[in-house]
């Protein structure tokens, strides 16, 4: 087996590397963009069993992406462990290195922990029945005003408070690999995307209708019977346990939307969204790993 660096024409090879592997087709749009730091292929047998690839993120721009992706028949080449060893002569990278993969590689786990990587967050992606909890939702103590982003989006004021709140929340769950610097207005196109669903994401606001004190937000889904669960969170710790009451008013729409499930991704840096996850019988899920090093 030989390391080399990566040609174009070898990108139907990387397709079925990205399938075999489980990995998005995103990886090949970074080979082809200006984001990409470098690529390395690993070739037997004239042909592609491992590929390398580094990348930045200008939403996460204090470190370098990469994914090492293998055939897994060919596991006796030692085809990671070679690549890792090209990723880290990589001379110019002055950010930590940051790269994910799902909790069944365990391989990856510990080639990774054996060259001084830490886990930093784990990921799950499990999915919500909706019917199985449709006639086991509270009420709540009706204590404050549940809104739909839609109504929430008529009043400049209250949109630009919940901007700054999402803003706040992200960064504060992101430490770890802090978020670029923007602008409000950048926030704002980055939060109200066009996958989000206005009427199935909810608010709660203070009696008084001015400070937001809750929120769960939806999307659309590639999915024909799923919906997607979103930003959340909550303007204090003491007001966390209003989201699974939103997510509640998000089953019941996603009911009368005539959709099956609720999907999500929760991270463990996240209390908001693990919160979520704790509240309802989501099914075992897949698990996303990611490790870092300094």
């Amino acid at each position: 087996m030989k390391i080399k660096k990566y040609e174009n024409q070898e990108t139907e090879q990387v397709r079925e590397l990205i399938n075999l592997n489980f990995e998005d087709e995103y990886l090949l749009d970074i080979l082809t963009s200006s984001a990409l730091n470098f690529a390395y292929s690993a070739i037997a047998e004239n042909k592609l069993v491992g590929i390398a690839v580094a990348w930045t993120s200008s939403f996460h721009p204090h470190c370098t992406y990469f994914r090492i992706l293998s055939n897994p028949l060919y596991n006796t080449l030692n085809v990671e462990e070679k690549l890792l060893s090209k990723v880290l002569e990589f001379k110019a990278l002055d950010h930590p290195l940051q790269t994910s993969f799902w909790g069944s590689s365990f391989n990856l786990l510990e080639l990774y922990k054996d060259n001084g990587f830490n886990e930093i967050r784990r990921t799950y992606m499990p999915t919500l029945k909706v019917s199985s909890v449709a006639h086991d939702t509270p009420n709540g103590e009706k204590r404050y005003n549940v809104k739909t982003l839609n109504e929430v989006l008529l009043n400049e004021t209250m949109t630009e408070q919940l901007i700054l709140l999402v803003k706040r929340i992200y960064e504060e769950t992101h430490q770890v690999n802090p978020v670029a610097e923007m602008t409000l207005e950048q926030w704002r196109g980055i939060i109200f995307s066009d996958d989000l669903i206005t009427t199935g994401s909810y608010i709660y606001l203070d009696e008084n209708e001015e400070n937001i004190l809750a929120y769960s937000f939806l999307h659309e889904s590639d999915e024909e019977d799923k919906i997607e669960l979103g930003w959340c969170g909550a303007s204090t710790t003491e007001h966390i346990d209003l989201i699974p009451e939103l997510v509640h008013h998000q089953i019941k729409y996603t009911l009368k939307q005539e959709f099956q499930f609720l999907t999500g991704e929760f991270d463990t840096t996240d209390s908001y969204a693990m919160r979520i996850l704790a509240s309802f019988p989501f099914t075992p899920s897949p698990t996303w790993v990611t490790v870092q090093k300094s």
